[in-house]
């Protein structure tokens, strides 16, 4: 069965050269020693998939600084979003 690709582009691009994704979302996130306020409230904090609702500045100013030295390929900051894992930090997202 033949394969149909509906992103050309990336594909092409992954013909002619190294294709760069984005860096370290959670690192870059703790040098901003952020707030437990911009995290939701104390019992977010550390939570970093709840900085997208909360805080989406710092979320978007990590993205700009990874585009401004060039990267190819942004990937969002979901970390590990999902229900365990979100429980096990008590990190529930209203």
């Amino acid at each position: 069965m033949k394969r149909t690709y509906t992103n050309h582009r990336y594909l092409d691009l992954l013909n002619q050269r190294v294709v760069i994704f984005d860096g370290a979302m959670g690192t870059n996130l703790q040098k901003m020693n952020l707030t437990p306020e911009q995290f939701g409230g104390e019992r977010l904090a550390g939570c970093n998939d709840a900085l997208v609702i909360s805080y989406p500045q710092a979320v978007e100013d990590i993205h700009r600084s990874f585009l401004e030295v060039g990267v190819d390929v942004i990937e969002t900051n979901s970390f590990r979003a999902n229900r365990l894992t979100l429980g096990n930090m008590d990190c529930k997202i209203k």
